[in-house]
This record gives C-alpha cells, structure tokens and sequence, in this order.
C-alpha cells in the first residue's frame, strides 16, 4: 500500500525500507517529526494479511498492538483497488474510528482526487487523499492529524509488561528523573543472525518491542527504543543479523544489512552478540573492525551463557580464546548474559555505563603532557642517528577519544610508537575500555 514510502515522507528522510516486495516492514519502526506544532512519534507498521503463516501472524499482532495504543493511526488503502484484507483491517479497527485517519494513497494527479469520494463509503469519519510517492497533499495530511492530536486526549494504552528499568535491575532508590544534561547512550546492538540480537533489546526495553522468531532475518529495518538506567537515558538500535556478503543475495536483505552496517556510525557504542555455544566468527570481527574504525565503544556479549554446561574458569578461558583470536578487541570487555532469564544484563548496562563514561573523558593538555614526559623517558624513541623529538600532545576529541602528539619531523618517524601511546594512554588515564587514536603530526617549529 506504500505505508513505508507515507512513513519515509512524513518524517522527511528514509529510514524504513522500500521494496515492491510485499511484506518487507515487520517490526514497527519509530521517528520523531513534527505535524505543525505538534511533536509526535510516527511509527511505521507491517502488514496485514488475511491468509497468513506463522510470521505474518506475529507482524499482524504487533501492528493491531501499535494502532490500539497509538493516540491517532493512519489506516493507508489503495486508491485503485479495495482488497480483502483492506476491509478485514477496517473492520478490526473500527472501535478506534474516533482517532484514525483513513488515507486513500497513490491519488497521484488531479484526475484521481474523484476516488477518494468512494472511500468516504465506508463510514470514517475523517479521510484524506495523498500520494506518498509523489509527496501530494502530505500538508492536509499533516495538518488534519495535528488538529485531532490537539483535540483529543491521549488514547488510553493497555497494560504492558514490566518497564525497563526493573528488567533491568536498576536500584529504587535511585529515583527516576534522569541525570540533568547527559545526553542518550546510544547502543547498537549487531550480529550474526539469530543470536538473540531482537531478544535483547526486548530485554532491555522492557517490553516486546521487536519480533522474535527463529527464522533467519525476522528483524529488517533498525527498530529503535529507549529506556533508563541508574538515571541515565539509554536509546536502542536493534539490527538486521549480518552475514557475509557472498551469502547476501536478496536486494531486501542487502538493504538491511547496509542499514545495520550504518547504525556504527549513529552509535556511542556496540552491543557486538555472539552465541556463546558457536563462538567468534571472521564476520564478527568485521563488525568489530568497522566499529574500531569509527571509534565506538564496543562490549562483547556472550548470549546464551545459560544453555553452557557449567565449568570452572569457563568465562575466562573464553575470553583467553576470544583475545587470542581476535586482538582487534583487546580493550573491549567481555560479559556473559542471557537475553531469555536476564542474566548479566544488569552487569552489562553497568559495563556500557563505564564505556560511555570513558568515551566521553578529557584530559588536560597539561595532564597529558607530564604523563608523556613520563612515558617517553621509561622507552625513549628508538631511533639512531636522527633526531626525532616529541614536542607536546593534546585530546582533540571524545567520543571518539583521539589525541595528537606533535613532533619535529614526521617523515621516517617510527609509527611502532603510536601503538606504545595508544597502551599508556589507555592504562594510565582512564581509557581501558575503548578505542584510542593516536596521530602525528609535524609541528611548525622547524626541525633541529
């Protein structure tokens, strides 16, 4: 029907996937935009069938959630053709009819606004023609969902399921206003298909939020959400699985495996999941790579540490095993959880705490430059009839944590010592955790 293409305009970018197969939108996806002066969340929802297997029952289920606790649904139908499950849907939603919107789509010229008349037959009481792809009368759209916003009051939700912040294990006592001024952790969780990647984040938030299911690629766009955590605001990225680019052969999947790749780029930090029984994989250290790459805190998690057989010392020869193979994670920690109890989950937002507070660490220029003094002293440049000098060095940047160190001439310079840096820096002001860029550069003082 196009809902997507509706989602993708109204909010002004593409977040959710298009494709003209139908079936693609499974998990509701969320944006904040505005309607006028109305500030709302949009959330994009599958579709509903009237034949369905397993699959489609979960997306049904979960679209029919999303309307019944929305304060407005848009219900989209095809101009040009009425089908069965149009008016299956119609009918399931027709107790909400006081805050829908029924939208008659692909009205895509002039000649087609007679048809929305016909749409006017089925007794809802507001209703609009658009055409998402072509961008027609988004505006009375717009305006006409902001009045009823404005007028009604707030749908009444259903009970949901315990929040976030007690799945979480957070403490009481804490209270719940958040900590002034700190900014969202922002997490995305990424990995291998059915790791476990949709529970977790369900875990987290609380609540259902994505599907779970044993078919390989269930979750297809970033499903989003947030939530706290010792009065902290927490906003999730749950993820496509990735798999390695030879196995990637449908274009929709390729979409999605793209739009998870990207989400390393909105992160503060990865949640990188491995299942705990099969072990790291060379596509996990690919996403490890990227991560690295764009200077965001990484945590490997261990899902499904409970159906392990127990053993003494079983978590640190993992971590042994997971060092030696992979040294790229060197800093990140190492926390084994299980997204179906909630094991270690706590022990995980406690860890993703830590790494964000050390992602967003500064250090004095004149700190910084005393530790270097140190450090250049204990292992002086190793460098033999030239006369490299390292002048000073200061933090230009948190998260991502980079530093540069001038010196007097920077051809022939032994890059060996960045990795030297790099080790001091982390051991020794606050950066165990996460990635540390270290670059050169050559002063303007002229060499001596």
């Amino acid at each position: 029907m196009g809902k997507s293409t509706l989602f993708n305009a109204l909010i002004g970018r593409r977040q959710a996937i298009t494709h003209s197969t139908p079936g693609v939108t499974r998990d509701p996806v969320e944006a904040e935009c505005a309607f006028g002066p109305v500030r709302l969340v949009l959330a994009d929802t599958g579709g509903y069938r009237v034949e369905r297997d397993s699959m489609d029952e979960l997306v049904a289920e979960r679209s029919l959630k999303a309307a019944r606790e929305s304060d407005l649904a848009l219900l989209l139908i095809d101009a040009l053709e009425i089908t069965p499950e149009d008016e299956s849907l119609m009918e399931r939603l027709r107790p909400i009819a006081d805050r829908l919107i029924l939208v008659v789509n692909k009205v895509d010229t002039p000649s087609r606004d007679t048809l929305v008349w016909n749409a006017h037959a089925y007794g809802f009481p507001h209703v609009v023609g658009v055409s998402a792809a072509h961008h027609r009368n988004l505006d009375e759209l717009r305006d006409l969902a902001a009045a009823l916003l404005q007028s009604g009051s707030p749908a009444p939700k259903g009970p949901l399921e315990e929040g976030p912040t007690a799945a979480a294990g957070a403490d009481a006592e804490e209270g719940s206003d958040l900590i002034p001024d700190a900014a969202p952790l922002r997490i995305a969780i990424l990995g291998k298909p059915n790791t476990g990647k949709s529970s977790l984040a369900n875990r987290l938030l609380g609540e259902e939020h994505s599907i779970v299911s044993d078919v390989p690629g269930t979750t297809r766009d970033v499903v989003e959400g947030s939530f706290s955590f010792r009065r902290r605001g927490f906003e999730v990225l749950d993820t496509a699985g990735i798999r390695r680019r030879s196995r990637v052969r449908e274009s929709i999947e390729y979409y999605s495996v793209t739009r998870a790749m990207e989400t390393v780029k909105r992160a503060d930090l990865v949640f990188l999941l491995v299942d705990a029984a099969e072990g790291l994989a060379d596509q996990d250290k690919k996403i490890a790579s990227l991560a690295v790459k764009e200077g965001r805190g990484i945590v490997l998690v261990l899902n499904k540490w409970d159906l392990l057989e127990a053993k003494p010392r079983l978590l640190k020869e993992t971590s042994e095993k997971v060092r030696f193979l992979f040294p790229v994670l060197g800093f990140a920690p190492i926390v084994p959880v299980s997204a179906l109890t909630g094991f270690g989950v706590k022990r995980l937002l406690d860890t993703a705490l830590e790494v964000g507070s050390q992602l967003s660490r500064r250090i004095g220029t004149g700190r910084l430059n005393q530790a270097l003094e140190k450090w250049v002293s204990h292992y002086p440049l190793p460098v033999r009839g030239k006369n490299y000098k390292i002048r000073f060095a200061t933090q230009v940047g948190a998260n991502p944590v980079r530093f540069v160190v001038f010196v007097n001439r920077i051809a022939g310079f032994p890059q060996a010592y960045s990795q030297y840096l790099e080790n001091c820096i982390r051991r020794e002001l606050g950066f165990a955790l996460v990635p540390v860029a270290v670059e050169f550069r050559q002063s303007r003082k002229s060499a001596r």
